[in-house]
């Protein structure tokens, strides 16, 4: 009987060490893992402390034009947007406003986009330009002066120091006395060009606002004050344009009045004289 209750006080024993054993362990684990937590909260919240003391610093950093960054552009160089833009350094770039800059730059310059974005590491302003793609020479009357530009696809002006001389010798099409009032007539006809069998060269607008044509085998096409019927005109262009060779002999077309598609009129001029 003292041996098996010696047995017991044994097993009592043991499993009471077992217990201050594990204990000791989970207990040692947790304080491990609670030193390691607060080593990796200290780290992350003076990290960040840093980071915004740097943010805060370089932000409020004045910066100036040299710290920007500039990708897009053909005609447009650098130093004309650095004048543009200049009302907007030096200054922090919290101050600066992206918006505010892409439409001061819209309004003053060719420019058909664009977008602008601050960075703060290392401080810069980033401007991505989509330039104005000119389709037409054309000119204008301003202050009593005759002002040579292009145009581009939606009609825009664009001053000629703004053209890259690249695109200036690839374009053949040209408007004279272009004017904002006729802008829907002129694209109306830019964008239906390749109807016309005989390639458009020149759109013109007289004094009294009428619109007429000159392409590679006519002078003069009378097109009238709109564009209401250009289709219908330049398909009839077209028909005349295969007859005409076998209507008209020693004889070469000056002008032809489209105004009334329905009734085309032209006028011509002897260009050989009769052999007798």
């Amino acid at each position: 009987m003292r041996a098996l209750k010696s047995n017991k006080r044994k097993n009592r024993k043991s499993n009471n060490n077992n217990r201050i054993s594990t204990e000791k362990v989970s207990f040692i684990f947790q304080n491990k893992k609670f030193l390691i937590e607060l080593w990796q909260l200290l780290f992350f919240s003076s990290t960040s402390i840093f980071l915004i003391l740097i943010f805060t610093n370089q932000a409020w950093e004045p910066i100036s034009f040299d710290q920007t960054k500039i990708t897009g552009l053909s005609g447009i160089t650098k130093s004309d947007i650095k004048k543009t833009t200049s009302i907007f350094y030096p200054r922090n770039l919290l101050e600066l406003n992206p918006k505010e800059i892409e439409y001061y730059l819209i309004k003053k310059l060719p420019i058909k986009g664009v977008s602008v974005s601050r960075k703060f590491f290392p401080p810069e302003i980033h401007l991505n330009i989509s330039e104005r793609e000119p389709i037409a020479f054309a000119s204008r009357f301003s202050s009593n002066n005759v002002e040579k530009g292009m145009i581009d696809i939606e009609g825009s002006w664009i001053p000629l120091q703004f053209i890259n001389k690249s695109k200036k010798s690839k374009i053949k099409l040209s408007i004279e006395n272009w004017n904002p009032n006729k802008k829907k007539e002129i694209l109306e006809i830019i964008k239906n060009r390749f109807i016309l069998q005989s390639s458009l060269q020149k759109i013109k607008i007289d004094p009294l606002q009428e619109i007429s044509i000159k392409t590679e085998d006519f002078n003069s096409v009378l097109l009238g004050s709109d564009t209401d019927n250009l289709i219908e005109q330049m398909n009839k262009l077209n028909q005349l344009q295969k007859s005409l060779p076998n209507l008209l002999i020693n004889t070469k077309v000056k002008i032809v009045d489209l105004k009334d598609p329905s009734k085309p009129e032209l006028k011509i001029e002897k260009t050989l004289r009769d052999n007798r």
